[in-house]
């Protein structure tokens, strides 16, 4: 499942990548987004939002007709399918662009990593802008800051950008916090 923030941007790859993945490596893959007609590279009954959702993660949708049925092996989309949307058939979320909510990071790994999924691990993949863009919008930083700030209000754990399961950035300005200091949160070097 590839997500990325913009319509022209899903509907670009999918026009560059689709033809030729069916093509030359029999990966079949699908198209939704707000804006553009849903497209698949395999023939659809009816071409719209809820069949190639159901070509792309059929057991989960509940398909009834899963045998001798076409399936789309990968789905390329905007945000119009990171609510709502049973997608567990799936194992692996590719960010091409990172939202800059992280709720809505959390959303896009949530369509796969749900209760009901057959997968012994779901995997996440994020791509972060070219370094030089990256140091003009911080887009980053940003998003690992808000991730914390998502983890200090909540239990601290289930962060998808985070490697591993350590929440040790919020030690040292808790324990200040205890012992009376008001602590400038945007003084903070580790971020939030």
């Amino acid at each position: 499942l590839v997500f990325s923030a913009f319509a022209d941007t899903a509907s670009y790859l999918y026009n560059e990548l689709g033809p030729d993945l069916a093509k030359s490596v029999s990966v079949e893959s699908g198209l939704v987004s707000g804006k553009d007609t849903p497209k698949a590279t395999i023939k659809l009954d009816i071409p719209d939002f809820q069949e190639v959702l159901s070509s792309f993660s059929p057991r989960s949708k509940e398909r009834p007709d899963l045998a001798g049925k076409a399936e789309l092996d990968v789905l390329f989309a905007t945000d119009c399918v990171s609510e709502g949307q049973n997608l567990q058939d799936c194992d692996c979320v590719i960010n091409y662009d990172i939202h800059w909510n992280p709720v809505r990071i959390i959303q896009r790994f949530g369509r796969v990593d749900r209760i009901g999924s057959k997968n012994t691990a779901v995997k996440l993949v994020n791509f972060w802008p070219d370094i030089d863009l990256n140091e003009y919008i911080n887009l980053t930083g940003r998003v690992k800051d808000r991730m914390q700030a998502v983890n200090i209000a909540g239990t601290g754990h289930d962060n998808p950008l985070a490697e591993g399961d350590d929440v040790a950035f919020r030690d040292e300005p808790l324990g200040r916090m205890m012992n009376g200091e008001i602590v400038e949160m945007e003084s903070l070097k580790t971020g939030v």
